[in-house]
């Protein structure tokens, strides 16, 4: 794995930035939960069939993040909570690098890019076996 700067193309924007910025929205969206504005209720996988859908705890995950309780985030949806960090991270690098006129690039070898979509199907299937076992 290979990450550098190139130069950046005029009028590219910096991807990364632009989705990191309903992370910023959180708090608004935990505040109309909290308050009432927004109600939640069970999800209709686990009603139905009595077991977790892939995203069941994201909403408690985020509430807990927006407190400050990082580790009952993790443990109510830890993929929710990777997938918000490694969201910010890419944001904070792309918006860095725009800044200074530059471009975020990131090379995988064959056997990276494989590993890496192996993990896009194995992270979400151990994240729903954990929610399962710990009975989200």
């Amino acid at each position: 794995m290979r990450i550098y700067t190139t130069q950046r193309p005029l009028g590219e924007v910096p991807v990364g930035a632009l989705v990191m910025l309903p992370l910023f929205a959180m708090p608004l969206g935990a505040w109309a939960v909290r308050t009432g504005v927004w109600e939640f209720s069970t999800c209709g996988m686990k009603r139905l069939f009595e077991m977790p859908c892939l995203t069941c705890g994201a909403t408690r995950a985020t509430l807990a993040l927006t407190r400050g309780d990082i580790f009952a985030a993790i443990a109510f949806q830890p993929l929710i909570i990777a997938l918000y960090a490694l969201i910010a991270i890419w944001g904070v690098l792309s918006l860095f690098t725009y800044l200074r006129q530059r471009r975020l690039v990131l090379s995988l070898s064959h056997r990276e890019d494989l590993a890496f979509k192996a993990l896009l199907v194995l992270l979400p299937a151990a994240n729903w076996f954990y929610l399962y076992k710990a009975g989200i």
